[in-house]
């Protein structure tokens, strides 16, 4: 059987274990929770997965990076 290990209310891993070492630990009989779900009031809950934001560089923030750079290299030279 599969086995939470809580901290703080929080999953940090699960382990294949008998009912008794698992008694024994404090461990919580979880069929499908894994680490970083959270658990609360006999519920796991999963993780939040929060996507990045990814914006991308207009025309002119493109054209004033190139600008700076067309000037560091110009004083290397």
């Amino acid at each position: 059987m599969r086995y939470a290990i809580i901290e703080n209310g929080t999953v940090t891993n699960v382990v294949v274990a008998d009912a008794e070492t698992a008694t024994a630990n404090g461990w919580i009989e979880c069929p499908i929770a894994g680490p970083q779900w959270t658990y609360a009031n006999g519920v796991f809950t999963e993780p939040v997965v929060v996507e990045p934001t990814v914006t991308t560089p207009t025309k002119e923030e493109l054209l004033a990076q190139l600008q700076a750079l067309t000037a560091q290299i110009q004083a290397l030279e």
